[in-house]
């Protein structure tokens, strides 16, 4: 086994050292590679600071988050730093004995709070915090009430500390787009060349015994800077399109499915399944792009067609690598490398020619629209908001009015159909502006929309990269289907309130065929008027 797969090895998901414990794992005897890669996030700086300010209130601090997150990396991490005013139950799905649940263990570790002077941190999930809210014993009512008060609020209570990782986002955005300063460090701790780096200095072994195998050509590209930045897009895009978790663990296993193989990374990337995130970054493989310039490339190559300048890119590309991974390469890993490759100068260039197929329209739009509401009160037009709720709006009306679309056009909509008779209403949709810029939003998947319908609003729905795409396709004419159902119910959910809201409308139009009877309540008394259509 090559030095390089043995270090790589302890990344994987099954490696005994994807867990951390207090217990130290050595590797060598001179430290562990997860000492190398540990990375300071904000959460752990915050965390840092309310063990400091708390350490003689005899507080507790829980630390939320879900498993593979970093919970017990961070508190083993500062253990030694506060553990004479702390006592730590590292992990709360844990308890002493077989014959014990999680919760009747987090009694026995309150019951020793309470009888010591030390402070408490303990490591847990959210369930687990619910389950003993509910379950705890009643000698532990206090610690309860401040659960429940965290659950509702969302806001921490008296000496009872909550510290979650679900506000602090792996993801970052900035002039309209979505970066990831966590994820490129690890990525270039990994990769760096540098003797501090064990994993180059394993490369560097295997290379000095002439051991070439597929780790070591994925090793090198990933050291790609293109590649890494591209790869950080890929990991934003899952994130948005299908809500993909991202926890140190898996982003670890992830990288060790990068560089082990068995394809080369570029393929690898694409076509391995063997975790959430690499089944879900295959759905986005350039190969399955349809435009007639990557049509056309493709029937070139099965072809044979000789290109000239696609043949020196080859070259001027195998220059880079030892191993000419270019060499035999078929349309797929072309278009794969020239994906990858995309917004950065590599050989000839001749892959920019293509950038415009890789391009996905509708992700930018609504990262632009994360953006806008993320810098609200600093922006003065709103421009891109005000055409969102414009946009929201025309689908909402073309959805409902599905079956009489020019209802829209009188600012109708329909509430019920019964037998052959057709009821609809007036209604007028703003949006809740003061609501939109008080709300604040942790997540970047995802913003809030706040509608006034007739007045009144209808609360908080919230849009995601998925919604977002349902209403621009309604309004380009596609009906929801069977596939759409996760999101669509979202959408349908809106409706009902605006139908709800639009029922206590004084005007109501009745639709029966051709013929048009509108009602209208005029100080109590009913006016009646019809013609026809």
């Amino acid at each position: 086994m090559s030095q390089l797969v043995n270090i790589v090895e302890k990344l994987s998901k099954s490696s005994p050292q994807a867990v951390f414990t207090t217990k130290k794992i050595t590797d060598s005897g001179d430290g562990t590679i997860f000492d190398y890669l540990y990375i300071e996030t904000e959460i752990e700086k915050y965390y840092k600071k309310v063990l400091s300010d708390y350490r003689e209130s005899n507080a507790i601090v829980f630390l939320c988050g879900s498993s593979g997150d970093g919970k017990s990396a961070i508190i083993g991490q500062n253990q030694k730093f506060f553990e004479k005013y702390y006592d730590v139950h590292i992990d709360a799905t844990h308890s002493f004995s077989p014959d014990q649940s999680a919760v009747e263990a987090l009694d026995q570790v309150f019951d020793n709070f309470k009888n010591n002077s030390k402070s408490l941190v303990v490591g847990i999930n959210i369930g687990i915090l619910l389950n003993y809210a509910r379950e705890g014993s009643d000698k532990h009512t206090d610690i309860k009430e401040s659960i429940n008060h965290y659950i509702k609020t969302n806001n921490s209570k008296g000496t009872t500390h909550f510290i979650n990782f679900e506000n602090y986002s792996k993801f970052e955005i900035t002039d309209n787009s979505i970066s990831s300063i966590f994820i490129h460090s690890l990525l270039n701790k990994v990769t760096m060349h540098s003797s501090l780096n064990p994993f180059y200095n394993a490369f560097n072994d295997d290379k000095n015994n002439d051991i070439s195998k597929i780790e070591h050509i994925n090793f090198q590209l990933l050291s790609q800077e293109a590649i890494k930045k591209t790869i950080v897009e890929l990991l934003v895009t899952v994130h948005l399109k299908y809500d993909q978790f991202l926890t140190t663990r898996s982003l670890l296993d992830f990288i060790y499915t990068l560089i082990i193989g068995p394809e080369l990374l570029v393929d690898q990337l694409f076509e391995s399944n063997s975790n959430s995130i690499m089944k879900n970054i295959s759905k986005e493989d350039p190969c399955s792009q349809r435009s007639a310039k990557l049509d056309s490339f493709i029937l070139e190559r099965v072809s044979n067609k000789s290109d000239q300048k696609l043949n020196e890119f080859i070259e001027q590309f195998n220059d880079i690598f030892v191993d000419n991974i270019l060499s035999k390469a078929n349309a797929s890993l072309l278009i794969r490398i020239f994906y990858l490759y995309r917004n950065d100068q590599c050989a000839s260039n001749y892959h920019h020619a293509f950038i415009s197929d890789f391009y996905d329209n509708t992700t930018n739009d609504f990262i632009n629209l994360l953006y806008e509401h993320k810098e609200y009160n600093k922006k003065q037009d709103k421009v891109l908001i005000r055409k969102f709720y414009t946009d929201l709006e025309k689908a909402v009306m073309s959805y409902a009015n599905k079956q009489l679309p020019d209802l829209s056009k009188q600012d109708l909509i329909t509430l019920s159909e019964i037998n052959n008779y057709i009821l609809c209403t007036e209604v007028e949709f703003n949006p809740d502006w003061n609501a939109i810029k008080k709300y604040e939003e942790h997540s970047l998947h995802l913003f809030p929309s706040f509608l006034n319908v007739n007045n009144q609003p209808i609360g908080k729905l919230s849009i995601s990269l998925n919604t977002y795409k349902l209403i621009k396709a309604i309004n380009e004419g596609y009906r929801p289907n069977k596939h759409d159902r996760n999101t669509i119910i979202l959408f349908e959910e809106l409706i009902e309130k605006i139908i709800d809201i639009a029922k206590e409308t004084q005007k109501l139009v009745i639709i029966q065929g051709n013929d048009i009877y509108e009602f209208k309540n005029r100080d109590g008394e009913i006016e009646v008027k019809s013609h026809v259509r």
